[in-house]
């Protein structure tokens, strides 16, 4: 990466672009390439999770043990294998299956 700024850069638009696009549906703006969006039910996160999976999003369910009782979330993870193309897709599915 010290290697290669415009790498680094390039995560950071994307980072920002994703805070404003999945912010309106509750994810929390973190400044790292992880995104939670915290949803408290196991169920409903992996239902959440699940549908989001079957559109072609690598998107995570992360219930206890591994976070407290109650705060079961997704973990959306950016990478520069994604475009700002597909972050405003992931919004639009989010916001299906968030219905």
């Amino acid at each position: 990466m010290a290697d290669e700024p415009q790498r680094r850069e390039a995560l950071r638009v994307l980072i920002t672009h994703a805070e404003r696009v999945l912010a309106p549906h509750g994810a929390l703006p973190t400044g790292s390439q992880i995104l939670p969006l915290i949803l408290h039910e196991d169920a409903r996160t992996m239902a959440v999770a699940s549908a989001l999976q079957a559109k072609g999003f690598d998107v995570r369910g992360i219930r206890p043990p591994t976070v407290p009782q109650g705060t079961s979330r997704l973990r959306i993870s950016l990478t520069l294998n994604a475009t700002t193309d597909d972050v405003d897709a992931l919004g639009l599915a989010l916001a299906e299956a968030l219905r």
